[in-house]
């Protein structure tokens, strides 16, 4: 039999207030405000690890590493087989509660070595923070290796409200994938915006581990794109996809955040064509970011400098938008398409790109400014959103006229399918004055050559 979250903790103590049950103590730091600050949470332990019971106290009005600590309370059988409960001190209760009582009332410290370690005022659980009991699940939405997402229903105040659930299913990932749910929930609550995907909170009481989202009716903008393709008209392209995630983006940056996995398959797109940025599982808090260890990361969209230090910044988003836009005027084709990640690696390093897709005059301009080889020189998402803005407005019922670029293959003797197609600027091209005629070969595109 599954053991639940509570299995191993003191009978009654999940109807405290203070307790928050599975909440990583990454979330501490922003509950607990003042020294004397503390809550009650259980630990994230492997399959087969014991869990445990964990006072978390501010100690310091400091934000570092050593404000909040976190002691370990343990249980204990005596030879007479009564259950005591012991924190730092050699101190025996009879109950957990007793010991709760007894360091708030006389103000020890819990640790003996911290003498700021001491119990003042018991938090309780924030507004975001959901009972399971408040949800209802549904149907399947989809699922994946750590766990499923679904449809359901959220009360908050007696009133109805309706959601998509992610839960996490899998124990063997349990606490990989409860730290990166809990992270991406922990960014995703300090952000409003009608183009980002809203989070209403998490249920951590018990297991499984649920985050609450707004349910999109919609899908995955990817999908939407090749389920229409052929019959989106440039104006929703350009007005509702393409701006519409640049808003998002835009304000995210504005927010200093970097999501590191921009692409259509985490946008989500509503029937009433709103595209909202979701799926915060990489993102960072900040404007640089070094990966510290090795993942998988997706090559076809991420940005030369990053390939090559592992680096993100903002203009790495930047960069993916840019592919992101080609992936909507190839209506969700993929990305250089029918080419390896390693062969794609290596060309992008050299300065080279897939063929820019046929679209409404000014994309292509753009798509080139936003993957810039050189990433100082790379487009703002301010200056993306502004020039996404004068396209909108000139674009009209029949769309603008396309740009004038031709798709050549590369002549290499080889037998290359049409997704290694390169792009044949037409000289007369106002927006490549100045490029030399040299420049208009039947070789890959060189970014270094086409930025105007």
């Amino acid at each position: 039999m599954k053991k639940s979250a509570t299995d191993d903790i003191p009978k009654g103590l999940e109807d405290e207030e203070y307790f928050h049950g599975l909440l990583p103590r990454e979330d501490c730091n922003e509950i607990l405000t003042k020294v004397g600050d503390f809550l009650v949470r259980v630990s994230q332990p492997r399959p087969t690890d014991p869990r445990e019971v964990i006072i978390s106290v501010r100690v310091s009005k400091e934000q570092s590493g050593h404000s909040i600590r976190h002691v370990i309370v343990k249980k204990q059988k005596l030879p007479n087989g009564q259950i005591v409960w012991i924190a730092i001190e050699t101190i025996k209760f009879m109950s957990f509660f007793d010991l709760i009582e007894h360091y708030v009332k006389r103000g020890d410290p819990i640790n003996p070595e911290l003498e700021n370690s001491v119990l003042i005022k018991a938090i309780k659980r924030q507004p975001w923070e959901f009972s399971h009991d408040d949800i209802t699940l549904n149907k399947m939405l989809g699922s994946g290796a750590f766990g499923e997402v679904r449809s359901g229903e959220l009360t908050i105040n007696k009133k109805k409200i309706e959601c998509a659930v992610k839960i996490v299913t899998q124990m063997a990932f349990r606490k990989e994938k409860i730290k990166e749910m809990m992270h991406e929930a922990r960014l995703m609550r300090h952000y409003d915006h009608d183009n980002i995907v809203r989070i209403y909170g998490v249920a951590v009481d018990r297991e499984p581990l649920m985050i609450v989202i707004e349910l999109i009716k919609g899908g995955c903008l990817s999908e939407d794109l090749k389920q229409r393709k052929g019959s989106i008209s440039d104006d929703e392209k350009v007005e509702k996809m393409c701006l519409g995630a640049a808003y998002g983006l835009q304000y995210l940056h504005s927010k200093k955040c970097i999501h590191r996995d921009i692409a259509a398959r985490n946008i989500l797109y509503t029937t009433d064509k709103v595209a909202k940025i979701s799926d915060f599982g990489m993102s960072r808090e900040g404007t640089i970011y070094k990966m510290k260890t090795s993942k998988k990361v997706p090559i076809k969209w991420t940005a030369p400098e990053t390939i090559a230090t592992f680096v993100y910044s903002l203009k790495t988003d930047v960069y993916s938008f840019s592919i992101m836009v080609c992936e909507i005027f190839t209506d969700g084709e993929e990305p250089y398409k029918g080419m390896t990640n390693s062969e794609v690696k290596k060309m992008v390093l050299r300065g080279e790109r897939m063929e820019i897709p046929v679209a409404p005059q000014g994309i292509s301009s753009l798509i080139r400014h936003c993957w810039d080889q050189n990433a100082a020189s790379r487009w703002t998402m301010n200056a993306a959103v502004k020039k996404l803005e004068k396209i909108a407005k000139l674009i009209g019922p029949q769309g603008l006229q396309s740009d004038n670029v031709t798709a050549i293959t590369l002549d290499s003797g080889k037998d290359m399918s049409s997704s290694k197609k390169v792009v044949n600027y037409n000289k007369k091209n106002s927006s490549l004055k100045g490029i030399p005629d040299s420049a208009v070969t039947q070789q890959p595109v060189s970014i270094s050559n086409f930025i105007n």
